[in-house]
């Protein structure tokens, strides 16, 4: 082919690539928007839906702000369209959980709204390819307050995470006698899903080729691995320790905040039923890592004392399921371990086995977090051994350790 000609051709392709990717966000953007306005409007008893759009930030679900007018006025909605494999019995323990702690009194989480039927969800069937499947929609209340954070910016006040320790107590308070029947997140409790690691990272390991990505993992993939053996040695430890609902996503991205103090809990889409300890150890793995700087990959010891401490001053105000206990506290430090290898299986999951693009400087960067915070955890096991230590464990009013009014239950 004469080269000019072939010139021609390949602007004209790239031409033709661009205006083809551009319409396809187009009617991307009309499908879910028209969709969500659908949903709203012919399925709950809301109001005229006036406007439609996407909060960003979310990695499994896509959240939208749905704007409607009615009689009483203006009104704005949060509206969650679930990921492809959620199932239904999921969505039904999410909104059981919720609807169960709003009625204990625990307002500071976003209610779902019933539709015209008296469900907390509705359905459409969607085109894939060339077969039909399911999604799930549910409409809540759209929480005051600012979002400050999300789950990798996450350097708090003293106050904000005195604040989010307390409020994670008072719902393990409140939604400890919740009783989900045959509703469960199909997610395996902690320690069952620990024994699942070894092969799911010897498995992505098989997938790698040649990237940035791969060759990090490939070359941490062996103090991976042993960090999963030894997080095993502790379950002969957690026998009739408390089991109850737990979050499972407790960061500062998933809370509002107004003068530091949280005003706002939402995101229950992961919750299940596993040991408290895991959800503790959890939010220390969120809320007191380090994502930048010279101490980017640490764990803020001082931070997690904090928040540890603030948990334990809240806790003791309820009798089930009270403080954490001896036992708890001695588990502590391997659960943290293992709640950062809960975090750490996302970042290579979610880039070896969810078939969308991806950034590789993006997800490099997740997983050399939790490697350098496995790293570390490692490291300092005595040094997290003594988080719950009584010294400055009681504070004077206003300052870190004191129960705020707006706060309690």
């Amino acid at each position: 082919m004469d080269p000019n000609r072939a010139n021609e051709l390949f602007e004209l392709a790239d031409r033709l690539s661009t205006d083809a990717t551009k319409l396809r966000a187009e009617l991307e953007f009309e499908f879910a928007t028209s969709q969500l306005a659908e949903v709203v409007d012919e399925d709950y008893d809301l109001g005229e839906v006036v406007g439609v759009e996407q909060i960003f930030g979310g990695y499994v679900n896509v959240s939208y702000a749905v704007h409607t007018r009615s009689d009483a006025g203006e009104q704005r909605y949060f509206v969650r369209k679930y990921s492809r494999a959620i199932t239904e019995p999921e969505v039904r323990f999410e909104h059981a959980l919720v609807n169960h702690i709003n009625r204990k009194g625990f307002h500071l989480a976003a209610r779902v709204y019933p539709n015209k039927a008296g469900e907390t969800f509705v359905t459409r069937d969607e085109l894939r390819g060339e077969r039909r499947e399911t999604r799930f929609f549910a409409v809540y209340e759209m929480l005051l307050g600012e979002d400050k954070y999300t789950w990798v910016k996450n350097r708090c006040t003293d106050r904000e995470y005195d604040s989010a320790a307390r409020v994670l107590a008072q719902f393990h308070h409140l939604a400890h006698d919740f009783e989900p029947g045959k509703l469960a997140r199909e997610q395996l409790p902690i320690m069952d899903f620990v024994r699942t690691l070894e092969k799911t990272f010897t498995d992505c390991a098989g997938q790698t080729t040649g990237t940035s990505y791969d060759k990090y993992f490939l070359a941490k993939l062996p103090a991976i691995l042993e960090a999963v053996r030894q997080g095993t040695s502790i379950e002969s430890r957690l026998a009739g320790l408390p089991f109850i609902p737990v979050h499972c996503d407790y960061h500062p991205g998933n809370q509002k905040y107004v003068d530091e103090r949280v005003v706002g809990l939402f995101d229950f889409d992961w919750s299940k039923v596993d040991y408290r300890i895991f959800d503790i150890a959890l939010a220390l793995v969120y809320f007191c890592s380090s994502w930048e700087g010279r101490d980017s990959g640490d764990l803020w010891l001082d931070k997690a004392a904090l928040f540890t401490r603030a948990y334990q001053e809240e806790a003791a105000k309820f009798d089930e399921p009270g403080p954490m206990s001896e036992a708890e506290l001695a588990a502590l430090p391997r659960m943290i371990a293992n709640a950062n290898l809960f975090v750490l299986n996302w970042d290579v999951t979610a880039y070896y086995e969810d078939d969308t693009v991806k950034n590789d400087d993006e997800y490099l960067m997740y997983v050399s977090h939790n490697v350098m915070l496995m790293e570390f955890i490692e490291a300092h096991l005595q040094e997290l051994a003594h988080l719950a230590d009584a010294q400055g464990a009681m504070s004077s009013p206003g300052e870190p350790g004191h129960s705020h009014d707006q706060e309690r239950v």
